[in-house]
């Protein structure tokens, strides 16, 4: 598919952005970091070099690309390899599921939505972390999508439809954040506010599984 093979070819270009983009980075993770829930048992979605699974002590992924999952095991993540819309878990085997910025690449929202449900606890939630196409800088990634070396095949999602999507699927939503404000990674405001009512770009979501 052809996301997974930009992945698979652009692996090292991937993992080096964090380290250019450093206080971006740890501004992304500081938002994660102030809604993660405790957890006995977790799993990052779409957990690519590691980068977030790490320092957020998920030592558990799964991860399409064979050269990104290499990476994530150096830094110490067991990598499964496999797609978010078939997870080869058993029901109810996790109480933590996170994705950052993997909805945007999935084939189906719906099917990874549905999965990462099955694979929660009666009592797990769910942290989606994405950037919202409605922001000033989500709009500029959308503008600019086709001379990206990645989000040229991503499909980005408002934060209402995300918060459609987790309804329909039997989440509900207990905590946001939002950081990086700004029309472009040169002009960024790293402030991070909870609610989500202010515009930011990246915004972290997190859901309890409905029973």
């Amino acid at each position: 598919m052809p996301k997974e093979r930009l992945f698979e070819e652009h692996f090292a270009y991937y993992d080096k952005w964090f380290d250019e983009h450093d206080n971006i980075y740890q501004t992304e993770l500081q938002a994660i970091k102030r809604i993660l829930p405790p957890f006995t048992k977790g799993v990052e979605i779409g957990v690519g070099t590691g980068r977030f699974a790490a320092p957020l002590g998920i030592r558990l992924g799964v991860e399409p690309s064979h050269n990104m999952a290499q990476i994530a095991k150096q830094r110490g993540i067991k990598v499964i390899e496999a797609e978010a819309e078939n997870l080869p878990f058993d029901d109810k085997n996790f109480d933590f599921v996170l994705m950052v910025t993997t909805i945007c690449f999935v084939d189906d929202i719906d099917k990874t939505l549905q999965e990462a449900k099955r694979i929660l606890t009666d009592d797990g939630y769910l942290l989606i972390a994405f950037v919202d196409r409605d922001s000033k800088l989500g709009k500029m990634y959308e503008k600019n999508k086709d001379k990206s070396r990645f989000y040229k095949e991503a499909t980005f999602f408002s934060k209402k439809e995300i918060l459609q999507l987790l309804k329909k699927h039997g989440f509900v939503v207990k905590k946001c954040t939002e950081t990086l404000f700004g029309p472009d990674l040169e002009h960024l405001s790293f402030a991070i506010y909870d609610g989500c009512k202010k515009g930011g770009a990246f915004l972290s979501l997190l859901a309890r599984k409905k029973l």
